[in-house]
């Protein structure tokens, strides 16, 4: 047994519950503890669940929907060291499971990090998706378990910041007590985990597994009102990212001397660049004329896609510059 506990979230999780179950039991008898969190199904998810999942320490408890804070009420529950998030539909094999734990372990991570492959939600195949852990893998020519450093980790989600640097929790794991003292965000809608890997990039350990050993399936949202309109009122995530950096600064988790190898002010000038370009051709998108046929909506694109591409060219001057400092 792991000193692992699970989280299955659910709301109306019917039609991926027979999938995911089957997808649990070849490694479930790893973890020392197992909490549902349903919110209020109407569709027999809590029913099918009693009668197909077997564990010898199995809670149920409800919570009110909404996504973030339904894993933070189950994450609550945990005494174990690590947690896993086992989001319906996502699956992960039990040599996956043990190999997130052994790296925590030998590298003493928070976080480790991993990719999926990608399926439908009924389990068929589907091209790959490149995510943030695709780039920091080539770009740090990563080929066995790492320990990013402080530095790295942040770059990283400073390039990646309209994605979350954990890409699927279900790939992942985390310490329990980092996430019981800073759970994740309830006001950034469906894009909590985006905002929660922003706000603490520098302040715990992140590692990263090069293997493949879980599937991520792509599925409809099952996001409620509130929580779409959350993510219309959410602050900017360079705004995010430039209050985390204040707050590092001023306590000392990230000294001065870093940011200048880092590019760092370079990075944020790009990244607001590229991200005032991205909501005006947002806005351009949403108007009554195709925005095909507007010439300012071609110029907000391509000054988005300048931005991306400085803000490629800034992460690997950052990363060469950080590498060659410690030579």
């Amino acid at each position: 047994m792991l000193p692992l506990g699970v989280v299955i979230p659910t709301k109306n999780s019917m039609p991926y519950l027979p999938r995911h179950v089957a997808g649990l039991r070849p490694w479930l008898d790893l973890a020392a503890e197992v909490v549902v969190v349903d919110s209020y199904s109407t569709d027999g998810t809590v029913d099918f669940l009693r009668a197909n999942l077997q564990h010898p320490n199995l809670r149920f408890t409800s919570h009110p929907p909404g996504l973030y804070a339904s894993w933070n009420h189950g994450i609550a529950q945990l005494s174990s060291r690590y947690v896993s998030i086992a989001t319906t539909g996502d699956t992960i094999t039990r040599a996956g499971v043990g190999k997130l734990v052994e790296v925590a372990e030998a590298l003493t991570c928070d976080v480790v990090i991993s990719r999926p492959t990608f399926c439908d939600v009924s389990g068929q195949a589907h091209p790959a998706i490149p995510w943030p852990a695709d780039d920091v893998i080539e770009t740090l020519a990563v080929n066995q378990p790492y320990r990013l450093r402080q530095i790295e980790a942040v770059i990283f989600a400073a390039i990646h910041a309209t994605d979350a640097l954990t890409g699927s929790s279900a790939s992942d794991l985390f310490r329990t007590e980092i996430l019981q003292r800073h759970p994740f965000p309830t006001d950034f809608g469906t894009s909590g985990d985006t905002a929660w890997g922003l706000m603490h990039a520098a302040e715990f350990a992140w590692g990263i597994v090069p293997d493949k050993f879980s599937t991520f399936a792509l599925h409809p949202t099952n996001a409620s009102a509130a929580e779409k309109q959350s993510r219309l009122t959410a602050r900017r995530v360079d705004a995010v990212l430039r209050a985390a950096m204040e707050s590092w600064r001023s306590s000392g988790v990230i000294t001065e001397q870093t940011l200048p190898r880092a590019l760092w002010d370079d990075l944020m000038t790009e990244l607001t660049s590229y991200f005032d370009a991205k909501a005006a051709f947002d806005q351009d998108r949403r108007s009554a004329v195709p925005w095909v046929l507007n010439p300012r909506a071609w110029r907000n694109r391509t000054r988005r896609e300048r931005s991306a591409k400085r803000l490629n060219q800034l992460k690997h001057a950052a990363v060469r510059g950080d590498s060659e400092s410690r030579k």
